[in-house]
């Protein structure tokens, strides 16, 4: 029997290039996910694929060999309240979410749904 791994792709857009990519995740049990690697993406690209049209909710870890943000090398993410992610950069302690340009203080994430795509 074949065992597949379900896997999506979650876009998130890059704080200091303004760039998109991709990060594939992987669900491991019920609602636990786990980043597993990014990748730079064009924003047509993203769309042709379905990339924004999944969500994924729950427990999301990165893995421990997660390379980070293809472009600015950051490993933290930031979920905005329009469901998007971003590289978490601060400017004076506040964050600027990269898709829909609304700013404030980071608080904890509690499993809010993230869009993704699927990934076969």
């Amino acid at each position: 029997m074949n065992e597949h791994t379900e896997a999506v792709i979650v876009l998130a857009k890059c704080g200091e290039s303004h760039k998109i990519y991709g990060m594939r995740a992987e669900r491991h049990g019920r609602d636990d996910w786990l980043i597993t690697w990014a990748f730079p993406i064009k924003e047509t690209s993203a769309k042709r694929e379905g990339y924004d049209k999944a969500t994924i909710k729950g427990n999301i870890q990165f893995a421990d060999e997660y390379p980070g943000c293809p472009y600015c090398g950051g490993t933290q993410l930031t979920l905005c309240s329009c469901g998007h992610s971003s590289c978490t950069i601060l400017k004076n302690g506040i964050f600027t979410c990269e898709w829909c340009k609304s700013q404030g203080r980071i608080g904890t994430y509690n499993g809010e749904a993230i869009t993704a795509g699927t990934d076969i």
